[in-house]
Order: structure tokens, then sequence, then C-alpha cells
């Protein structure tokens, strides 16, 4: 059967609430219903947490942090692969180091970086880039040596220089890279933030998550949480995939 995409969703997320709503009614205590969630979403946001601060606000921090570190792990992985293509001595001592950067584990990375700069915005932003460079260089990487080397040698023969070269080759070439390498950093940096977030930030989705956790509250978790995974979702599918589909209408024409 072809069904479009929106009533892929749409049954996706009816079998969610249902397996959900089953799973309430056979203990509510661990599984409080989708019902009771929703309503502490809705109380969250417009009479706030028990802090005085509205679940938007903590989402706008927490957003922030994830924007900064995006935007830092995304930058260095560009001027990084440049360099490697430009100079095979700098390629090769990244090529040596790429899996031991990609090595130690999340939370280790956090908790030292905050140890050394202290529990504030700066060591989630730190952490999380440093976590999550080496993954956006490789795919970086992998853009720059998928060049077509005859197109640029054709150029080369035709007196383009260095800098058109790049500016029409290369660079066209590393944008569909560069729109995966930020699609795969966004989803994955707000994960790695909220974790930083519950070891001892004062605001943020993940200090609101680490205060009702240690209440022993599911109910309130889950509201986070799912009011968490909404923005995330409706930031990928309304705000980066119309970008890169308006980015790349080019190639369809």
């Amino acid at each position: 059967m072809n069904w479009t995409r929106p009533t892929r969703i749409a049954i996706s997320i009816g079998a969610f609430l249902a397996f959900w709503i089953a799973l309430s009614t056979y203990d509510s205590r661990m599984f409080p219903s989708p019902l009771l969630v929703g309503t502490l979403m809705i109380e969250f946001i417009v009479d706030g947490d028990i802090d005085g601060r509205s679940a938007l606000y903590h989402l706008w921090v927490t957003f922030g942090r994830v924007l900064m570190a995006t935007a830092l792990a995304l930058g260095l992985a560009i001027l990084i692969g440049i360099a490697m293509k430009l100079n095979d001595g700098v390629a090769r001592a990244f090529e040596a180091w790429l899996p031991v950067w990609m090595t130690p584990p999340d939370v280790v990375v956090i908790l030292i970086v905050m140890v050394m700069v202290g529990f504030n915005t700066q060591a989630v932003v730190l952490s999380v880039a440093f976590v999550y460079t080496p993954f956006a260089l490789v795919t970086i990487w992998q853009g720059l040596q998928d060049i077509d080397t005859e197109l640029v040698e054709m150029a080369d023969s035709f007196g383009a220089g260095q800098r058109q070269i790049w500016q029409d080759i290369y660079l066209p070439h590393l944008l569909s890279y560069v729109f995966a390498s930020l699609r795969h950093l966004f989803g994955m940096t707000w994960k790695v933030a909220v974790i930083a977030e519950v070891f001892g930030i004062s605001n943020g989705v993940g200090s609101r998550v680490r205060f009702w956790f240690l209440q022993g509250n599911i109910a309130e978790v889950l509201a986070y949480s799912v009011l968490f995974i909404g923005v995330v979702l409706v930031i990928e599918y309304l705000i980066l995939s119309p970008i890169q589909k308006r980015a790349f209408a080019w190639r369809q024409a």
C-alpha cells in the first residue's frame, strides 16, 4: 500500500500513543498516561515549573547551548578538513589522531571539562563541541576526498585559479556533506547537552530532568522529555529539511 508521508507519520504516532496507553493501563505509576504528561507539559509552559520559570525558558537556554556547540563543532570540522586538503602533513596528523579523538566517552569528557572550566554554559558548549567535532570532520574529509579530480584538472587546464576552483567546484560539492554533518550534529548535540546539564547546571532542560528524577516523579521527567523531543523534531522537519531542499533545488532543475 502506497501511503503518503503524512499518513505514515500519523499512523506511527497513533501506534506509539496506543502502546503508551497500554503501558499506562498496566502500570500507571511507572508509565504515566499521555494525558497526564500532556497536562504537565501545558502546566510547565503556561504556569512555570517549581523554580518559577516556564519550560520554554529552559528549552530556550538548552537550544542556545546546542546552537553554539553545533556551530563550533561544524566550524572546526570545516576548517580542519580544508587544512587537511591543502596540506598533506596536516592530513596525516589528524588521520592518525582522529580514532583517539573519537574514543573518550561523552560523560568522561563532560566531567573533565566541567572540572576544568566550571559548571556553566561554556563547559557545556566546549565539551559537546569536543565530543562531536571529529565525527563531523570525518564526514567533511570524506566529502573532500570524493571530489572529481578530472573536473578539477579540467578547470585548471582552462586557467581557473585556486580561488575559483574552490568556489565553483569544492564548495558546491562539499555543501551536501556540510548539511549531512549539520543535521547529524544538531540531533546528537541536543542529547549530550542535556546530559551535561544534568550534571549540575542550574537551568536548561537537563536541570529540570535532574530535579524531577531526584524527586522520583516520572510524569514530570516524561513531560520535559516529550517537550524536548517535540522541539527537536520540529526543528529537523520544519526548519532544516526545507532549508536543505531549497539549497539543493538547483540539482533537481
